[in-house]
């Protein structure tokens, strides 16, 4: 058997984890080797760099998404809609397309298979050169950075390595010392040498199973050797006002030199983590209670990979504290990302007054240059500037492409932008970002001029609908083709990131993310996403029939309850108070049963379904789709959508509803955001679920007193 090389660290890992929830830049991901390994910014992604630097050449000129893609070898992804939005909402000005992530194959020995590779191929074709390995991996470091050997000693993985040199283990050479090999260790001879006196196989360290996070985004080996001597003196570590920790002035052993600190393990886990014993003094630390400590937070980001990775991290105008967390806790991490649908420009309709995200920059920029002129001259009026530097239509176009980067404005676009500008024209005020976003992708399923629509990327047609379901729905469609891009940009720790309402608009994450990227959102010109090809089903609802139903029963006022401050569902609520309460129950219930009952008549298992909601005080829909990958799926779903199928699917939801095998204590629950709902009526995987299985009620569909589908079910008293 072979010593393993460096490319151990390789990790075999599907591309659609990289922009989860589990996974992802500053994320703590297990290997095969039962270590951790944690990847760095985007930044040091180098197909994402090959990308960046080929735009810049071009920047002058209109992005053309094919060409680009043919000289970088890398997979594009185009998405004007997407990229508009973010630029305008998340500041990405510069940000021009998406790059997919390349498939990461892997040979038998745990290396990088380049034979075969499409990035590969098609980049050795076009420059005739080898391409480094570092086009073809995410990069990432060890995290945690502590390690324990065999016999329990604890050190950081740079004196480790050190020992490892010093032993000649292996003849000294490090490639043999990854993954972190223990020194100490021999494991058994190879049968074959590879030209080293030392043939031995040598065993894995351990990583420790603490580390410090912060709700900064920060995290932070704990400094043990630290921990230890701040013990050894009693050291209030769990002080309520914090504790300077990784600033702590240590002792050495009083047998001369450093404490040497190994980790022992206590016999009953249940009852501590164990014990810190110095092997040359004998004292030891019990890490009972370990987990109450609170030090402050020096700013680390490892993630970045680089000296200067340390910033100040305050709180309210203090210094943030720090809690421990084992390394596999869901605490540690918490990505933030965006997904779009896919919608051809010409299925947007148009409406006065109706700013594009890019039209929505170009009014930006022109009233930043309108304020620069009018400091100088207080008598310039916004007509006389607009007069002056805007002769007509097609000279602003031009302008905008040369002087801001904007290639995509329309006619339209500039009669809205000269609009709004003037006051001409009122916009509306956009309250809520991501349910406008979402408001476009309604208003096509629903535009009644256009029933059904065809092209690359989206396809739907309108259903006959049965006569049963008109009360209840406008209009079904099968959307036979669909594509979503999903990106991530930024993460959180502690605390899942949620949106706040502030004065009656909603307010995404923000300063408590910490970026994917080194930089700030205007230095990105390409992010990182994953697109993916389905179908599913779109419902759209009478919102006329669920204000009558709300009114006629007053559910608003039924589904108040009483949070607590911080708690995970404050901002759904928050939003339920918004838009409405009953109508939240109603809409996501709904999704939820019903792909519960698809899973018995299309092919796909619950957790390959999906839900998208389209939830304010401008719409109320659902679409239930399946993209599992690239390919698209394979017409299952879409399938159960005609008119013979479907009222019967529907039928069969709200029966199924009406009963649980928890029931009745499922059926009388009445507590927090969830009132009769559990894992064996309502309840979805995480991953199928855009609000984390909250806001759940069958009672809102089928009680026999007010539930909205109560005929449907069989048990309408009226």
């Amino acid at each position: 058997m072979d010593i393993r090389k460096e490319n151990q660290y390789n990790q075999a890992m599907g591309k659609y984890k990289m922009l989860s929830t589990a996974a992802g830049v500053g994320s703590i991901i297990t290997t095969k080797w039962s270590g951790f390994i944690m990847p760095l910014s985007t930044d040091n992604w180098k197909f994402l760099e090959v990308v960046t630097n080929k735009i810049k050449e071009t920047s002058s000129q209109p992005l053309d998404i094919k060409k680009l893609q043919d000289s970088c070898g890398v997979e594009l992804i185009e998405d004007h809609r997407f990229v508009e939005f973010l630029s305008a909402k998340k500041g990405f000005t510069q940000l021009r397309c998406f790059a997919a992530i390349p498939h990461i194959q892997l040979n038998s020995f745990n290396q990088i298979q380049r034979k075969g590779n499409p990035l590969y191929e098609s980049l050795k074709a076009k420059l005739g050169t080898e391409l480094g390995e570092d086009m073809f991996y995410i990069p990432a470091i060890n995290f945690p950075q502590w390690f324990i050997s065999a016999n329990s000693e604890i050190k950081p993985l740079n004196e480790w390595r050190k020992e490892w040199q010093t032993k000649r283990c292996n003849d000294g050479k490090l490639n043999y010392f990854v993954p972190p090999r223990d020194p100490n260790k021999k494991t058994y001879r190879k049968f074959k040498a590879e030209a080293l006196s030392d043939d031995t196989e040598y065993g894995y360290l351990k990583p420790v199973p603490l580390i410090l996070i912060c709700p900064n985004g920060h995290i932070s080996d704990i400094p043990w050797y630290k921990f230890y001597c701040a013990s050894l003196k009693h050291e209030k570590l769990d002080d309520e006002n914090g504790f300077e920790l990784f600033g702590y002035d240590c002792e050495d052993c009083s047998c001369g030199g450093k404490h040497t600190i190994k980790w022992l393990n206590s016999r009953n886990q249940a009852e501590s983590w164990g014990t810190l014993k110095c092997s040359k003094c004998g004292l030891t630390v019990s890490l009972a209670g370990i987990i109450n400590i609170k030090p402050y937070c020096r700013g680390e980001r490892p993630w970045v990979n680089r000296d200067n990775s340390y910033e100040r991290c305050m709180s309210s105008g203090k210094k943030t504290m720090m809690q421990v967390a084992m390394v596999t806790s869901n605490s540690i991490y918490y990505a933030s990302g965006f997904s779009s649908l896919f919608i051809p420009k010409e299925f947007i309709p148009k409406k006065a007054g109706q700013l594009s995200d890019e039209a929505r920059v170009a009014l930006g920029k022109v009233v930043e240059k309108y304020n620069t002129k009018v400091a100088n001259k207080p008598d310039l009026t916004k007509e006389k500037f607009w007069d002056k530097n805007y002769d007509d239509c097609d000279d602003f176009i031009e302008d905008a492409k040369i002087d801001w980067n904007l290639y995509n404005l329309t006619p339209f676009d500039y009669k809205n932008i000269k609009g709004v500008f003037l006051g001409l024209i009122q916009e509306d005020e956009d309250n809520d970002p991501v349910a406008t976003y979402r408001l476009t992708e309604y208003e096509v399923f629903t535009d009644a001029q256009n029933p059904s629509r065809k092209e690359f990327g989206l396809e739907f047609n309108e259903i006959d609908m049965p006569t049963s379901l008109k009360p209840f729905f406008k209009s079904i469609k099968q959307v036979n083709t669909l594509s979503l891009t999903s990106t991530q940009i930024g993460f959180g720790r502690v605390n899942m990131p949620s949106s706040k309402l502030v004065n009656g608009k909603i307010v995404p994450p923000g300063d408590e993310l910490k970026p994917i990227f080194d930089g700030t959102p205007n230095d990105i010109y390409v992010l990182p996403a994953n697109q993916t090809f389905g179908e599913g089903l779109f419902f759209a609802f009478d919102m006329e029939a669920i204000d009558q139903w709300v009114n006629a029963h007053n559910l608003n006022k039924r589904y108040e309850c009483q949070l607590d401050p911080g708690s995970m569902g404050e901002f759904l609520y928050n939003e339920m108070d918004l838009y409405g309460r009953a109508k939240f129950y109603l809409l996501h219930t709904f999704s939820h049963v019903l792909m519960k009952e698809l899973e018995f008549s299309c092919g796909y298992p619950t957790a390959s379904l999906s839900e998208r909601l389209y939830y304010s005080d401008k719409m109320c829909g659902v679409l239930i789709y399946t993209a599992d990958g690239a390919e698209g799926s394979m017409g299952g779903l879409v399938w159960q959508g005609q008119s013979r199928l479907i009222k019967g699917i529907i039928e069969s939801a709200m029966k199924r509803a009406v009963n649980c095998s928890s029931d009745p204590l499922c059926w009388e629950n009445e507590e927090g955001m969830n009132w009769a709902s559990c894992f064996s009526c309502t309840m979805v995987s995480e991953t199928s679920c855009e609000y984390m299985n909250l806001g759940l009620d069958r009672r809102a569909l089928v009680d026999d007193e007010y539930g909205f589908f109560r005929s449907l079910a069989g048990i309408d008293h009226i």
